[in-house]
């Protein structure tokens, strides 16, 4: 069993589908984590080292002011008047835990406890560790101790040292005032970040909402809708882009409408053939198999001169109209109309390997939809008019011929000729087909037809053998019967 290497897990991770927007949302959160913590950090660096520099200096100004106003009462042995002194210092601050004296030779002479030492009443030594008792000291004082920072200062006589003065100062209050300006700060900070985020989900989910009903959009634009609606996003990189997509979407109308317009003058397979590859100045001919069917009508000629051209270009529209209409049905046609006749391929701009049936159905269709146009022109005193129509099936050449400057886009070869001379030896109203249609595998025991005939047409040594066509198989006979209603229902409304 083969191992999974290192190249195909990369490629296994590629394929997860991460959204935009959670793509945003994290890549902002962690920026966002990121710089407060740094700014957290930096913050409470920055405060302790400040608190702790205040506290310093407001010590050590103490310790030396009484430093300086302990000298003369030293060195006078005056005590009592070092403790009032003391006392007084201690009152004045309830951040002081004690402060006290010591001669030259390092015996505490005169000792002030604070608030939190009150209660004790006993003489310490200079660091109040050495003689404390601790099983008289409470919980709160001794966090209190364990709190504290100690400063001493030189007892000065005449630059003489006489002693020194030592201060324990309480840094809980300090410590306590700090957390809570950090605790502040902090929920200060957090509200910042949630603010931030919350407005980065907003920004995210905007611009990612634009961008699905962009990528919406261009999927209808894929299923054919050229008319879709487009985000209203007009001041940012969307908008740039929904703008850009707005002019590639008028630019695949301009080309719908040449299209339309394109094939409304030939087939709209040829069109879309040609408009496939606008920077190939001709489609070269190509061989294609299929069938060729030759209609026209009887006795125009006569038919013209009783009545006026604009009549005449009516009747000509009215047929080509059905002859259109039956060849899309049956997935076929009209390359060409000449003069009063029309040339209808099957299989050749489009592959069908049921070419030949097809033909046939369109043309019964087409003959059937004639008599009934017959009937509505006998009840307007009109003259009916007849059609003859003939088949033929085999290889031909497709593609366009002519000067670059003026081309034509065209079928012709051997198996045209033979659909043309046939629609000429047809009966009015008549389809004619040739034994080649006729032995044709998709119209097996599909065709009911007059017997075979011979006959020598131009431009062929050989005689072709051909028949007319009276009718199709039942099952297609009720469907013709169908579409044929269909169709006269759409040309009432038309």
């Amino acid at each position: 069993m083969k191992k999974p290497t290192s190249s195909d897990h990369s490629l296994s991770l590629s394929n997860i589908r991460f959204p935009l927007f959670w793509q945003m949302l994290l890549a902002m959160t962690l920026v966002l984590c990121l710089s407060t913590g740094a700014l957290w950090g930096y913050l409470q660096l920055n405060f302790s080292h400040l608190m702790q520099k205040q506290t310093d200096t407001f010590a050590n100004t103490i310790t030396q002011q009484a430093a300086n106003s302990a000298a003369e009462m030293l060195m006078a042995d005056d005590y009592m008047a070092l403790s009032a002194m003391l006392e007084n210092l201690v009152r004045t601050s309830d951040n002081i835990l004690s402060i006290s004296v010591q001669d030259d030779a390092n015996n505490t002479v005169a000792l002030a406890l604070g608030a939190v030492l009150e209660p004790l009443k006993q003489p310490l030594g200079p660091i109040l560790g050495p003689i404390l008792k601790l099983p008289l000291i409470q919980e709160n004082q001794i966090a209190s101790i364990s709190s504290s920072s100690d400063y001493q200062a030189n007892i000065l006589f005449h630059e003489v040292k006489a002693g020194s003065i030592q201060l324990s100062l309480d840094n809980s209050a300090i410590s306590e005032s700090l957390k809570k300006t950090l605790r502040a700060l902090g929920i200060i900070l957090i509200g910042i970040v949630l603010l931030a985020i919350g407005s980065s989900i907003l920004i995210a989910k905007k611009l990612t909402q634009s961008l699905k009903q962009l990528q919406t959009t261009t999927q209808q634009v894929a299923k054919g809708n050229l008319y879709p609606s487009l985000p209203n996003v007009k001041n940012n990189e969307v908008g740039d882009l929904v703008k850009s997509f707005e002019h590639m979407l008028q630019g695949l109308r301009d080309k719908e409408s040449i299209e339309n317009k394109f094939s409304s003058f030939i087939s709209k397979d040829i069109a879309k053939d040609i408009l496939s590859d606008l920077k190939q100045d001709k489609k070269p001919l190509k061989s294609v198999t299929g069938s060729v069917l030759f209609v026209d009508i009887v006795g125009f000629t006569q038919l013209s001169e009783n009545q006026s051209p604009a009549k005449i270009a009516d009747i000509l529209n009215q047929y080509y109209s059905l002859l259109h209409q039956v060849s899309k049905i049956y997935w076929g046609s009209v390359d060409n109309y000449i003069g009063d006749g029309a040339m209808l391929t099957f299989g050749v701009h489009v592959d069908d390997a049921k070419h030949t049936i097809n033909a046939i159905c369109a043309a019964q269709l087409f003959i059937r939809l004639s008599k009934a146009l017959n009937q509505q022109r006998i009840e307007n005193d009109l003259p009916a008019l007849g059609f003859r129509l003939g088949l033929h099936c085999g290889d031909m050449l497709a593609g366009a011929i002519g000067d670059k400057e003026r081309m034509q886009f065209t079928i012709s070869g051997d198996s045209v000729n033979v659909a043309a001379r046939l629609c000429d030896l047809a009966s009015p109203n008549k389809l004619m087909i040739s034994e080649s249609v006729y032995n044709h595998p998709a119209c097996h025991s599909l065709l009911v037809t007059e017997s075979i005939e011979s006959f020598s047409i131009k431009g062929k040594v050989q005689p072709i053998n051909c028949a007319n066509v009276i009718g199709l198989a039942p099952r297609f006979n009720r469907l013709l019967i169908q579409q044929e209603n269909e169709l006269k229902v759409m040309q009432e409304y038309v």
